[in-house]
């Protein structure tokens, strides 16, 4: 079971989800996206967002613990 953990914090790519959240900016400023549309695509660009966020996150904490240890 912990594999199956560790494989998908590995599937998450900040470089995929940076082009995803680009993709998705695009889609909401098209004028023919509907409003159901519209909101799924927001929903999706925020949980990529906080994804982002929290691995952002995790980097830093491991370069301060990294960083301390010198």
């Amino acid at each position: 079971m912990a594999e199956k953990k560790k494989k998908t914090s590995e599937e998450f790519s900040i470089e995929d989800a940076m082009k995803r959240i680009e993709e998705i900016n695009t889609l909401l400023q098209d004028k023919g996206t509907s409003l159901k549309d519209s909101l799924a695509l927001y929903k999706e660009g925020v949980e990529l967002s906080e994804k982002c966020r929290k691995n952002l996150e995790d980097v830093e904490k491991e370069i301060i613990i990294l960083s301390e240890n010198e």
